[in-house]
């Protein structure tokens, strides 16, 4: 496997590996906080004066590439809950309407 297959984690975590159930507990958080302090990092690179312009045209794709990977594993989590709030509420309530005797 590659560091570019669309199912391994900026920390090669889950590299290679399905990630339902697998992998080590708590892997999932650490490369969410991965991203962000990449993506806190690129923004002070970016905002702030502590090193040379020409560090902005690096650390402008990289702050967009880890909010843009935020922002889908966002959605993913949502997408997620929903579908696990949908499983636990009924489809719909079938009504049965008393028919006369005889």
């Amino acid at each position: 496997m590659s560091a570019l297959t669309p199912d391994c984690d900026p920390d090669m975590s889950h590299c290679g590996q399905p990630w339902q159930g697998k992998g080590k507990p708590g892997s999932g958080i650490l490369s969410a906080a991965l991203l962000l302090a990449v993506l806190g990092l690129s923004l002070l690179v970016v905002t702030k004066d502590v090193v040379a312009d020409a560090f902005d045209f690096v650390a402008v794709p990289v702050a967009l590439l880890a909010a843009v990977a935020l922002t889908r594993r966002a959605a993913r989590l949502v997408a997620r809950g929903a579908s696990a709030v949908a499983a636990h509420v009924p489809a719909g309530v079938a009504v049965r309407r008393s028919q006369p005797v005889g």
